[in-house]
């Protein structure tokens, strides 16, 4: 039994805990252990196949961050996460609503930040917000669905 720490025990976990405690007890009572409840096994995720020809999100910001770290004028370049999530009882948030999916630094000290789409896809309006909040503060930001997006836009500067 693994239990990651500070995460709350599943059904599973304390069902095991228990089997384990009673079959304990029994043999210093000298009694025979109680029936204990059916313990299913875990379930697995199993990855649905997905259309080689769908282009996601996940793909375009994976190659313009491989472009953007190879890029000869770039800096810098990190990927932003942005969101709330819950470990244990505490409620974490990172980041704001609106950040961009990527920021960094030219060469030359100009900063810059990027929105990765998948093709058609549109930001909302606080990242359209914040695209416009960084150009009007000297950086360079945009949106963009493919590396040559990316390329136009440092060319663009």
């Amino acid at each position: 039994m693994t239990r990651r720490p500070l995460a709350r025990k599943s059904v599973r976990d304390t069902l095991l805990e228990n089997a384990v405690a009673d079959r304990y007890y029994a043999g210093v009572y000298g009694k025979g252990p109680r029936a204990q409840p059916e313990i299913t096994p875990k379930r697995t995720r199993v990855a649905k196949p997905r259309d080689p020809r769908v282009i996601l999100e996940k793909d375009v910001l994976k190659a313009v961050l491989q472009f953007l770290r190879a890029h000869p004028r770039v800096a810098s370049v990190e990927r932003s996460q942005s969101g709330v999530f819950q470990e244990g009882n505490r409620i974490i948030r990172v980041g704001f609503v609106g950040k961009l999916d990527i920021s960094g630094m030219l060469k030359g000290g100009r900063y810059f930040e990027i929105e990765c789409k998948r093709p058609g896809g549109k930001p909302t309006p606080q990242q359209f917000a914040r695209i416009y909040k960084v150009r009007q503060d000297g950086g360079l930001s945009g949106v963009v669905t493919s590396v040559e997006d990316a390329a136009r836009l440092l060319a663009g500067q």
